[in-house]
């Protein structure tokens, strides 16, 4: 009996867990993009699947290049708002969007990145019908997971830069299940991860950055925080690695999993301009 309560117990603990991990994240920044950007238009339009998406387009004059912002998991817009200014200041338009599932946009599955791709098109699109045909994009986490699978369709993408990318999602399961349960991901994640995986219509396995940025055809700026335990600099190395180049790589001394623009803002504005002057 108490076997058969365990087991019961554990088949209804990964069904939620599954529904949790695909499900929306959606919740509404505090922050507004008026704190941090002089100009700026609200603006939706669709993903390459149709799904609708929610976000703010800030213009330049004289701007030749777009720069997507793609934010994290279970954040929104708002996180990039401070790169936004920024890139603004050094002559860059910039999109940034809720990605599906996320903020005010609509989606009811989130996959870390991988139907998140149609989301990245449809930026891209929407830039296109604005005029621009040079493009630059910077991804955090999941988001950065997202310019990654996308990479092999990017080739008016002129440079990259992504932030904390997990190098496969099966490292990202495992790596979550350590660091918040102590056990390995194949346990833990037994009964889960199939189910998560018939929701979404694709493997875990499928889902890996490392296998698509090897298809990037621009230059990459790789960053990963020192300490992180989420995406640990190992795993970043890893997407790294599979770059075919230019490319550079930067740790974050001291920082976790965290927005690494907020918690070195200096280092971080310095290299990130630095790369660019070369991609003008």
């Amino acid at each position: 009996m108490a076997l058969a309560a365990c087991v019961v117990g554990f088949a209804a603990v990964s069904v939620y867990f599954a529904y949790d991990f695909t499900g929306p994240a959606r919740r509404l920044s505090a922050a507004r993009a008026e704190q941090f950007l002089p100009e700026f238009e609200a603006v939706r339009f669709p993903a390459r699947d149709g799904v609708n998406l929610g976000g703010w387009f800030v213009p330049c004059p004289g701007a030749k290049q777009a720069v997507v912002i793609l934010h994290g998991h279970g954040s929104t817009r708002a996180q990039g708002l401070a790169r936004a200014g920024l890139l603004r200041e050094h002559g860059f338009a910039v999109l940034l969007y809720d990605a599906r599932g996320h903020g005010t946009s609509a989606g009811e599955l989130v996959s870390f990145g991988w139907f998140e791709t149609r989301d990245l098109h449809g930026a891209l699109d929407w830039l296109r019908a604005r005029g621009f045909a040079e493009f630059g994009c910077i991804g955090m986490s999941q988001g950065g997971a997202t310019i990654a699978l996308a990479a092999a369709e990017l080739r008016d993408v002129r440079w990259a830069v992504l932030e904390s990318v997990y190098p496969t999602l099966p490292n990202a399961i495992d790596r979550r299940f350590r660091r918040t349960l102590g056990v390995p991901g194949w346990l833990a994640g037994s009964l889960m991860v199939p189910i998560a995986e018939h929701r979404l219509g694709v493997t875990a396995a499928q889902i890996s950055p490392r296998t698509g940025i090897a298809k990037l055809a621009c230059p990459v700026l790789v960053m990963s925080g020192e300490l992180d335990r989420q995406t640990l600099p190992a795993d970043a190395r890893e997407v790294f690695d599979a770059a075919p180049g230019p490319k550079s790589w930067w740790i974050v001394p001291g920082a976790g999993h965290v927005d690494l623009h907020g918690f070195a803002k200096r280092d971080y504005e310095t290299r990130l301009l630095a790369f660019l002057a070369e991609r003008r």
